[in-house]
């Protein structure tokens, strides 16, 4: 995995438990308590589909709750 993870405190991901997935048919690793974004971001996928009208690439929208930004 590249190296786009910070470590902050109290964060949910357990970097003690790895794991790994399938997507697209290639297999990625994580770790316990990514998301599957955050995961695919961290692993440097950040084409994930393409419009069906035009093809446009799609990539991984987020959106930061509330409570967050405070």
């Amino acid at each position: 995995m590249s190296g786009y993870r910070i470590h902050r405190p109290g964060e949910r991901i357990n970097r003690q438990k790895p794991l790994s997935f399938i997507f697209d048919n290639v297999q990625y690793k994580a770790f316990s308590g990514d998301t599957l974004a955050s995961a695919l971001l961290a692993n440097g996928v950040r084409l994930i589909g393409r419009s069906f009208k035009y093809g446009r690439p799609r990539g991984i929208v987020a959106l930061v709750p509330r409570s967050r930004m405070r």
